[in-house]
């Protein structure tokens, strides 16, 4: 029997790269989306190509949600062995005027959904001897950026919720970690990278002067899910082509 590997916001964007790059590795992939369309018809797909893909709709926003559809998820799939959090939501908002309802939402899906699928699963890994969970994270966990205050505090307390899970779940052999990726080249992206003042911008901090791709970040989560990375839990890595290590803008060029 595969092993199952469950991606939630896996219709799209980094998380169908994580969700194509586990279905490559033999596991029998669970896409999770509150996009009940475009789950349906990625899903389809994918099983068209023969894939080993299914779909299961559900806000993890909701508690009860997220409790519902892991267990939907282990009943007809068998197993969960792992979770990837790929959901979440952005929006620029100027500090002063951001609402109540906008924080809510922000913080309901980035945050609780995080919490809430990785309750959701633990039993299920704890029966079976053990699993791998991987968070997404964010550069903006890590610096300030401006009009981003509710985006910036949910990755935050994400990378947290990551640290803390990794302790109380070890004795469980659940190994929990997050990944915080850079400015990565994807279709919902491309407004933004294909503008030359932004990629100006952007380059000339980053070490690499480059952007990254979907696959580089699927190929990272898929290593912390793996056998290989069996004594990492509680990190967060960065997949930002040096971003966060340092800015060379900053310095003269070598005479």
């Amino acid at each position: 029997m595969n092993s199952v590997a469950v991606v939630t916001g896996g219709a799209s964007g980094l998380g169908l790269a994580v969700v194509n790059r586990f279905v490559e590795e033999g596991f029998a992939v669970a896409i999770v989306d509150i996009s009940e369309e475009k789950g349906a018809v990625m899903a389809k797909q994918l099983s068209d190509q023969g894939k080993n893909v299914y779909f299961f709709h559900a806000d993890v926003s909701k508690q009860e949600n997220a409790k519902q559809v892991a267990n939907r998820i282990k009943q007809e799939l068998g197993s969960i062995d792992i979770l990837v959090n790929a959901a979440g939501i952005i929006h620029r908002t100027k500090s002063v005027d951001l609402t109540e309802e906008k924080l809510k939402k922000l913080l309901d899906i980035n945050l609780n959904g995080t919490v809430f699928m990785s309750q959701a699963v633990q039993p299920h890994m704890s029966l079976s001897g053990g699993g791998a969970i991987v968070n997404f994270g964010s550069m903006l966990a890590h610096y300030g950026s401006k009009n981003l205050l509710a985006y910036a505090a949910s990755k935050g307390a994400v990378i947290q919720i990551t640290k803390c899970l990794a302790v109380d779940w070890a004795q469980f052999n659940i190994r929990v970690n997050a990944v915080s990726p850079g400015y990565i080249e994807t279709p919902l992206a491309s407004g933004a990278t294909q503008n030359p003042v932004f990629r100006e911008r952007v380059l000339s901090k980053t070490p690499q002067n480059r952007f990254g791709t979907p696959d580089e970040v699927a190929v990272a989560i898929h290593f912390l899910c793996s056998k290989d990375a069996s004594f990492i839990t509680g990190v967060d890595l960065p997949i930002d082509g040096g971003l966060l290590a340092g800015d060379p803008s900053l310095f003269p060029p070598a005479s």
